[in-house]
């Protein structure tokens, strides 16, 4: 999944087909920017992957928050049960760099039981 951060507007979820499903002519991304998108997203599954055996009863799961110009700026990772989502994570280390940037999840940001911290983290921009 991917979420654009953009200041005063509502997150804006978009999901993309495969690169290779998408012909040269049609795409309005490059192959280095779907290149660029597929390292993001490798990289939160990388993350997702150091607490391994620690989240249950949930999955394992990352978060970065790159800029407009392509730099992560933001890193997270789901500890453990009852820590920080990974969503909240990354936007806080990102800070004002989030600004227009774009989160990159390994898995979908939802609910949990009511609460909505983590969907929160991706609307809301530091002043």
């Amino acid at each position: 999944m991917i979420f654009s951060l953009v200041p005063s507007s509502p997150i804006i979820c978009f999901s993309r087909p495969a690169a290779a499903a998408i012909s040269t002519s049609t795409s309005s991304l490059s192959q280095y920017q779907y290149s660029l998108e597929s390292t993001f997203i490798r990289r939160a599954a990388e993350i997702a992957d150091k607490s391994a055996g620690f989240t249950a009863p949930h999955p394992n799961y990352g978060c970065i928050v790159a800029t407009a110009s392509g730099d992560i700026a933001g890193e997270g990772f789901l500890f453990g049960q009852g820590t920080k989502s990974a969503e909240v994570q990354a936007v806080e280390e990102a800070g004002e760099y989030c600004r227009g940037g774009t989160a990159f999840l390994n898995l979908e940001s939802s609910e949990c039981a009511g609460d909505d911290i983590a969907v929160s983290a991706l609307v809301q921009v530091r002043q």
